[in-house]
């Protein structure tokens, strides 16, 4: 074949077949990387809480034996298409009826491996769902379309109504201790969620959830409703400020006045 004083020869068809396939995986694998940046507002990757930084390990003890097997896999799967390939039609491959060692130490391995794998994640999950410590940081918190509130029964004003503010204006909490957050819904179904801290957890009217999470140092947070509950579900995003209880107290005495 003969193209621009070029000429094609089945060997450069064969190669060129070989690197499309190779520079389409680049550019999967490209763009599985562009993923990873944890400079976002609401990256789990990049916990800055107890809850959360719990939350990524399980993650991460599932993600890498997955990634693991799925590069073996993959790999040999490719090196089978690529090594033994038709070449000549007339051609029948040697049958294989199996093999007895091979079939038993693919069983028994994925079973070693789950249960591996599988104590220390049922240990976290059943950790990360006790109830809140008895000296925890309350704040309830009401959710209705398509905003959140949030109420501190330990801040009262004279008349003894409790301190209240909305996501527009942001909600603050006490870092490096523990907050336990109240769960209620006014209409329909939504989640509570502030990723870089941990969570989620549905907010369902008629009933109170309760979830406790910890900011391990003071810093400005993005969450946002993670269940869709109407048409403005995407402006229903709240942000939570965590700073020393001292500053916490003197917010909430501001807020008061």
């Amino acid at each position: 074949m003969r193209r621009n004083g070029t000429t094609l020869t089945l060997g450069h068809l064969r190669r060129l077949r070989t690197f499309i396939p190779a520079l389409f995986l680049l550019g999967l694998l490209a763009l599985f990387l562009s993923g990873c940046d944890t400079d976002t507002p609401q990256n789990t990757f990049d916990p800055k809480g107890e809850v959360a930084d719990k939350q990524a390990d399980v993650f991460y003890w599932s993600m890498w034996p997955a990634i693991v097997i799925m590069t073996i896999v993959l790999g040999g799967l490719l090196v089978i298409m690529l090594r033994f390939r038709e070449r000549d039609p007339e051609h029948v491959p040697p049958q294989v009826h199996g093999n007895t060692r091979l079939e038993l130490a693919w069983t028994i391995a994925p079973a070693i491996l789950l249960l591996a794998i599988g104590i220390p994640m049922v240990a976290t999950i059943y950790d990360l769902g006790r109830p809140p410590s008895e000296d925890a940081f309350r704040v309830d918190v009401i959710a209705q379309r398509f905003t959140w509130e949030f109420q501190y029964p330990e801040y009262t004003d004279e008349d003894g109504k409790p301190l209240s503010v909305f996501d527009q204006s942001g909600f603050h909490i006490p870092a490096g201790r523990e907050v336990a957050f109240y769960l209620h819904s006014v209409d329909v179904i939504h989640s509570f969620w502030l990723p870089k801290l941990g969570g989620k957890l549905d907010v369902i009217p008629g009933r109170t959830n309760v979830l406790w999470l910890r900011a391990d140092e003071p810093g400005t947070f993005s969450g946002q409703c993670a269940e869709f509950c109407g048409l403005f579900h995407a402006d229903m995003t709240m942000k939570v400020t965590a700073q020393p209880q001292e500053e916490l107290d003197a917010w909430a005495a501001e807020m008061l006045q």
